[in-house]
């Protein structure tokens, strides 16, 4: 071969998508294509007159081919990771001598990366959409009545759910908000279940969970080819899975500043267009959204949309924290404990000692805290009644049994008694919120606790 045809051949072959690399009788390479700069990261001139077990033991590539076809002395077919993490599947074919020994071996490597890429992709896509529909089967199947679906004795709770259950039938926007461990996820469920929307779906995105580079294509989906590594087959986004549903938005907050205005798109024109896309889609769709932080302030620092504010707050509902719903507490240690019971087959109860201490326990956690204690409580307590002794020791620390009153010595004993007297009762009303409570704790009849706080308090 004469040498432009030389030169013609290398251009054939530096132009070749796929890697042709060409090593010797003793491992060592003779010849690369282009290809192998982008697979190995390094020039072509660095890997000429090296040996397979070289390439290996510097991290080119790994495992090395060569050996296996020098042993063997036929076509083999092995997976490669290079060392800037690309995925290779590599063939090496000997070419044999008049002898039938091994003159060179030939390997062709073709880079699957982005292929590995979209499997990976398109499991997770299977397992979200799995996932999604057995949210939704469940659904379906629980049981409606509401008294097991939320526990609310307390006023506050009924307050809130008197205006729940006004606002549900209605497809207004809800904006939850409420510290950590309320409760504002099960809210929007029990909103959905009593909505004429409860036969559809209800999904839920943790805004949070997902980084951000995802948000986009799992809330609104791809279509084939939309961007590098997108699956061929292109991606149904949780706005098209809640169709005709409701989609609850847990941690709102955390939505980035520059999907905030394809959100409000949504909300405003009941649209949306999937990315890569130039076709909107129609969605019929009722919007939840909780959070925890407060959103005015984020508004006016300017890293939520006010006018997103606006659209989600078209119904505000405040969730309370754990230690303002006094009422409720035992019923809900009563609700987990049975679910745990259950659970790890237990049969538990309190003595009247340890419900005392767990109502007076500030509960900054709320439900989630008390779920999460109660639970405890059933897997490590192996007696059938559960005791004060039982209880972590910070629940004997914050006993609101024990008030410290104070006030200047050396006064006239009546005066005393009246300042002491005083600081009692506020302090019992101002943490237990009702006379009952304040009456069993002082000792003292309801009648009574009621006149002193009259007295007593503004």
């Amino acid at each position: 071969m004469n040498d432009l045809n030389c030169f013609t051949l290398r251009k054939i072959l530096d132009n070749c998508h796929d890697e042709i690399f060409v090593v010797d009788n003793k491992g060592n390479s003779v010849y690369a294509n282009k290809a192998a700069e982008k697979n190995y990261g390094v020039k072509v001139s660095d890997l000429i007159g090296k040996a397979s077990w070289q390439l290996a033991e510097e991290g080119i590539c790994s495992p090395p081919i060569t050996p296996i076809a020098l042993s063997e002395k036929k076509k083999v077919t092995i997976e490669q990771t290079t060392r800037i993490g690309r995925k290779l599947v590599v063939t090496a074919s000997p070419i044999l001598d008049q002898k039938g020994e091994i003159d060179l071996i030939v390997e062709n490597s073709r880079d699957i990366t982005e292929l590995k890429n979209i499997k990976q992709d398109l499991e997770v896509t299977r397992e979200l959409l799995e996932k999604y529909k057995r949210e939704v089967e469940v659904l379906r199947k629980e049981d409606l009545n509401v008294k097991n679906d939320i526990i609310a004795n307390s006023k506050q709770m009924c307050d809130l759910l008197d205006i729940v259950h006004g606002v549900a039938t209605t497809d207004s926007t809800i904006l939850i908000l409420g510290k950590s461990g309320t409760g504002k996820s099960i809210l929007a469920k029990h909103i959905h279940k009593i909505s004429k929307r409860k036969d559809g779906p209800f999904i839920t995105i943790n805004c949070a969970a997902i980084p951000e580079q995802l948000l986009e294509s799992e809330l609104f989906g791809y279509t084939p080819g939309a961007f590098s590594g997108a699956s061929k087959n292109g991606k149904v986004g949780l706005l098209a899975l809640a169709n005709n549903g409701t989609l609850f938005f847990d941690e709102i907050a955390e939505i980035p500043i520059r999907l905030q205005a394809k959100l409000l798109e949504v909300i405003q024109g009941h649209r949306f267009t999937p990315v890569g896309s130039v076709k909107e889609k129609l969605i019929d769709v009722r919007i939840i959204a909780a959070t925890n932080q407060k959103l005015k302030e984020m508004v006016n620092n300017n890293s939520f949309r006010e006018d997103l504010f606006y659209r989600l707050n078209v119904i505000e509902l405040e969730m309370p924290p754990l230690k303002e719903r006094l009422e409720d507490i035992i019923p809900l240690i009563y609700f987990f404990l049975e679910r745990y019971d259950k659970k790890y087959e237990r049969n538990h109860d309190f003595t009247e000692e340890t419900l005392d201490l767990l109502t007076q326990h500030d509960w900054p956690g709320n439900i989630r805290e008390l779920e999460h204690t109660i639970e405890r409580l059933v897997v490590t307590v192996k007696d059938t009644v559960i005791k004060p002794k039982n209880l972590p020791k910070i629940f004997h620390d914050n006993s609101k049994s024990q008030f410290h009153v104070s006030f200047p010595s050396f006064v006239p004993l009546d005066k005393s008694v009246e300042e002491f007297q005083k600081q009692l009762i506020n302090k019992a009303y101002k943490q237990f919120k009702n006379t009952y409570k304040v009456a069993e704790v002082l000792q003292i009849s309801q009648s009574k606790a009621y006149r002193l706080i009259k007295k007593y308090t503004d």
